[in-house]
């Protein structure tokens, strides 16, 4: 059992990009809310402007050029690993190794192999991890799964999800190295929709085979973008998940999400919080449940099973919040780690079987 972090959590972000400091900002959030229990004093990154500009962001931090002078530094409790994916697998045994404490951004590797070879590394090392999967921390995902749950609504029929985004190569989330595949373990599918895998299986249950196509008409080799990927759940659901990179710029990052059972129909364009069309059995009309009020569901139900979350209450309405409290909490023995670092791994090998059947053309079964 590794032990919990007494004192304040002293965190390296290794990866000063766009999520590197969306995660600063987050801890942040956290640390103004709980007496100051967290607190970057390293940023590591080979941009060394990036890395002074985002450690100027708290007193005292250091701004270096490289993740070995983050993980040889006998103060660091934790590491934030934020950095392109191919670097994952050298960063995360390294800090294994070094008894850190790791969140590590998603994909977890270039491939699923790698992936394992963290999760050793980490179970090797007891230390405490957590993957960044946040759409488990959406609200408007948490209250459609609890409508699923109740008995009344009958057996799930089928699950249809559409994710798309510009090209993240630019705009809103633009990162060049989306677009090399030495630096990228694919496309859409492993980079973007890894979060949707992980989120389908979440909601409703393991996947037994699924069949997946993909094209290529704006990256380079290796990176898709386009994938459509059908799935037949354990349950006995279908699924049909469509991932787009586009080139509209002006358009803002989007997914739809459609479910049916005998008894209920659910619906929203939005991936954290918006309203939720719905239809309940023998109701003439659809139904709409405002986005106030899918928040406060979310809220009363997400701080009953996580009351360690109480003390950002205020920030639950940003996944990625909720994300960092709750690795925050485990660091300090409140809680288990969750996404843990097994749902990242299994999530791979699951999206490294679409794109198998996409290079073979049939269905592949998923291995329990």
């Amino acid at each position: 059992m590794p032990t919990p972090v007494s004192g304040q959590i002293r965190v390296g972000i290794i990866g000063a990009g766009l999520i590197g400091q969306l995660h600063s900002m987050m801890l942040r959030y956290v640390a103004d809310r709980t007496e100051q229990s967290v607190r970057v004093v390293s940023v590591a990154d080979v941009s060394h402007p990036a890395a002074e500009s985002l450690a100027a962001r708290w007193q005292g931090a250091k701004a270096l050029e490289s993740a070995e002078e983050i993980i040889a530094d006998p103060s660091i409790d934790a590491v934030w690993i934020c950095t392109p994916t191919a670097m994952h697998l050298k960063v995360c045994i390294a800090a294994a190794s070094a008894g850190k404490h790791i969140f590590c951004e998603k994909p977890l590797a270039m491939t699923a192999t790698e992936a394992s070879a963290m999760a050793a590394a980490i179970k090797a090392s007891d230390v405490i991890s957590q993957v960044g999967l946040v759409l488990r921390f959406s609200p408007v995902y948490n209250v459609i799964k609890a409508m699923f749950e109740q008995p009344d609504v009958g057996k799930l029929l089928s699950v249809t999800m559409r994710d798309d985004q510009d090209f993240p190569t630019r705009g809103a989330h633009a990162s060049a190295w989306r677009n090399d595949p030495l630096l990228t373990a694919g496309g859409t599918l492993i980079e973007h929709s890894v979060h949707d895998f992980d989120l389908l299986t979440w909601m409703f249950g393991p996947v037994t085979s699924l069949y997946c196509r993909t094209r290529n008409l704006n990256g380079a080799d290796g990176v898709e973008d386009f994938g459509a990927t059908s799935m037949e759940f354990a349950g006995g659901c279908h699924g049909q998940l469509t991932s787009i990179w586009h080139r509209m710029i002006a358009r803002a990052s989007n997914r739809r999400l459609e479910v049916f059972a005998e008894n209920l129909f659910a619906a929203s364009e939005a991936d954290t919080l918006g309203p939720i069309v719905f239809q309940r059995g023998s109701g003439a009309n659809e139904e709409t449940i405002a986005a106030d009020i899918v928040m406060a569901k979310f809220t009363e139900n997400i701080l009953r099973e996580r009351p360690y979350l109480a003390p950002i209450k205020d920030r639950l309405m940003i996944p990625y919040a909720a994300e960092d409290a709750t690795f925050v909490a485990a660091l300090k023995g409140a809680c288990e780690p969750d996404p843990e670092f097994a749902a990242g791994v299994s999530v791979q090998r699951m999206v490294e079987a679409a794109y198998q059947s996409a290079r073979s053309g049939v269905p592949v079964q998923i291995k329990s």
